[in-house]
C-alpha cells in the first residue's frame, strides 16, 4: 500500500512539473506572438486638392464711429462728412473714420498690391492732402493686426506690398482726419481757417502679378 501511494505522489510530482513546462511554453508562444503584432505596419495615402484661384481683388469699405466699443457700419465710400468744429483748439475735426479691408485671391502668382490716391482736394489750391492718415495694416483676424506702415495721405501714394508680406492675413487700411495725437510724420491737423467748401478725391487698389 504504501508503495502504491508513493508511486502515485512521484506521478502527481511528475504531472506538476509537465505543467509548469507547458504554462512557461504558452507563456513565450504568446510573447513572441504579441511582438510579432507590435511590430506590424500598415500604410494608406491621405489625398486633397487644393484648387487654382485666380486673381482678384475685392474691398469691403467700412465707417467706423469711435465708441465703447467702436461701431463699424457698411459703406460705399470714405466719406468724413462735414467736420466739427473745436472752437477751444481752433481746428476742424472728424467725427468717424474708414477702413478697406482688401481680399486677394489668387493662389498662382506672386502678385503686388499698390495703392494710388488722387488729391483731396476742393481746387487747385486747396486740399486736405496732409490732413489725413493713411494706415496699412496687416490683419490675421477680425480683431488682431499689426501696423506695416502709416503715411499723409499726400504720401500714400504708390505705397505697396507683396503677396509674402500679406501672407498669413490680408491689407487694412484705415483712413482718418488728423487729431493731434498719433498722427503720421508730415500729417497736420485741419485749422479753422480752412477755406469752405467740398473736398473730393480718389483711391485706387491695384493687383499685379
Amino acid at each position: 500500500m504504501v508503495l502504491v501511494l508513493e508511486k502515485i505522489n512521484q506521478e502527481v510530482k511528475k504531472m506538476r512539473v509537465m505543467s509548469k513546462v507547458v504554462l512557461a511554453a504558452i507563456f513565450v508562444l504568446w510573447a513572441g506572438a504579441s511582438l510579432c503584432l507590435a511590430a506590424a505596419t500598415a500604410t494608406r495615402n491621405v489625398r486633397a486638392i487644393v484648387p487654382t484661384m485666380n486673381q482678384s481683388l475685392t474691398l469691403t469699405v467700412s465707417k467706423i464711429t469711435p465708441g465703447t466699443p467702436d461701431v463699424w457700419t457698411p459703406a460705399t465710400e470714405v466719406d468724413f462728412g462735414t467736420l466739427t468744429h473745436d472752437a477751444a483748439n481752433h481746428i476742424f475735426r472728424g467725427a468717424v473714420f474708414y477702413a478697406i479691408d482688401v481680399d486677394v485671391v489668387d493662389n498662382t502668382n506672386a502678385w503686388t498690391l499698390s495703392h494710388a490716391r488722387t488729391s483731396l482736394k476742393m481746387d487747385a489750391v486747396n486740399n486736405l492732402d496732409d490732413n489725413v492718415n493713411v494706415a496699412f495694416v496687416k490683419q490675421t483676424s477680425g480683431t488682431v493686426g499689426a501696423e506695416l506702415s502709416k503715411f499723409s495721405f499726400n504720401n500714400s501714394n504708390g505705397k505697396s506690398f507683396t503677396k509674402a508680406q500679406l501672407d498669413g492675413g490680408w491689407l487694412r487700411i484705415y483712413y482718418g482726419v488728423a487729431t493731434g495725437s498719433g498722427d503720421a510724420t508730415g500729417v497736420v491737423l485741419v485749422p479753422e481757417i480752412k477755406p469752405s467748401g467740398s473736398y473730393q478725391g480718389t483711391i485706387t487698389l491695384t493687383l499685379t502679378p
